[in-house]
């Protein structure tokens, strides 16, 4: 698994992690339902959007914020491209980010603990 399917993965679990109160579901949602490309960075443009609101969030209550790296933006960019003719390993990226952003992601550790995934 490359790296920035992850990172972007994490970048997409602030929408739906409970501290930052945005509950963006409907943009997980809709890039699991990505049957297009443009579709697929479609919905990752629009939880992009959200990233100044949730790093306000993110400093307001001690948490760490994150978001993807132009190379990781790069990277999606060009596997979208690749698979423009493969609509079934598109939507296995497509899935692949989404459930990431359901991973678990400690993104306010309480004083002491370290961020990072659970068991």
């Amino acid at each position: 698994m490359e790296d920035w399917i992850k990172n972007i993965g994490r970048y997409l679990s602030y929408l739906v992690d409970d501290a930052f109160g945005e509950y963006a579901y409907d943009i997980v949602d809709g890039i699991a339902k990505a049957r297009t490309g443009e579709e697929l960075l479609e919905g990752v443009y629009k939880a992009l959007r959200l990233a100044p609101k949730l790093e306000k969030k993110a400093h307001e209550n001690g948490c760490t914020f994150w978001k993807p790296s132009e190379k990781d933006i790069e990277a999606l960019e060009d596997r979208v491209e690749s698979l423009a003719n493969s609509p079934k390993e598109l939507r296995r990226l497509a899935l692949k980010l989404a459930l990431w952003a359901f991973a678990y992601w400690n993104h306010c550790p309480k004083e002491g603990n370290q961020a990072g995934g659970g068991e």
